[in-house]
């Protein structure tokens, strides 16, 4: 088993991310932004050989990224929409038959195949910041599961509800609370 660990804070950043080891030596360069038709992120190793390439070739809520690697198409990672009354959106990587099993309350998220599980991807919160653990089975999916772990983060918040705080934060007078009454406002 392998674990991966990428620094949250400059996933926003969506122009480079060092992926490391449990050992913290760096292990990918992860280049690219996403976001509009034709942007691509690339993953590379340390030594410069391109490992995996995601070209976004879908723009709309549910957005369609092409996988390839040594130029050849492996698999696209798609977005669709909940099924059933299920509101939250389903992943999948066609040509892999991989299926994102979320749990948004705990930011996890188990990859399978059928039955078998590829990895797994969750957030956690230490001193240093906020990181996604990728524990991946077999170390032949490690560069797509880095590319999986950024899409994941950008296309799952919850956007609606970030936006309102926002514009609840814009608007409001809460630079004159005092810190601990803001805590307290934001809790209820």
């Amino acid at each position: 088993m392998v674990r991966l660990f990428i620094n949250q804070e400059y996933m926003s950043l969506q122009n480079r991310m060092i992926v490391k080891d449990s050992s913290g030596q760096e292990v990918f360069l992860i280049v690219g932004k996403w976001g509009r038709l034709g942007d691509k992120m690339t993953v590379y190793s340390m030594d410069g050989d391109r490992l995996v390439e995601a070209k976004q070739t879908v723009l709309s809520l549910f957005p369609k990224f092409t996988l390839y690697k040594d130029g050849e198409n492996i698999g696209a990672i798609k977005k669709r929409p909940g099924l059933h009354g299920i509101k939250k959106p389903t992943i999948y990587v066609s040509r892999l038959n991989w299926v994102v099993h979320p749990d948004f309350e705990n930011h996890v998220f188990t990859v399978r195949h059928f039955a078998r599980k590829i990895m797994t991807i969750e957030k956690t919160v230490s001193s240093l910041g906020d990181f996604y653990i990728l524990s991946i089975n077999n170390e032949e999916h490690a560069s797509i599961a880095c590319v999986l772990a950024v899409l994941l983060d950008h296309y799952i918040q919850d956007k609606e509800s970030l936006m309102e705080s926002h514009k609840q934060e814009k608007y409001s007078l809460g630079f004159m609370y005092p810190i601990w009454l803001r805590f307290k406002r934001n809790q209820s």
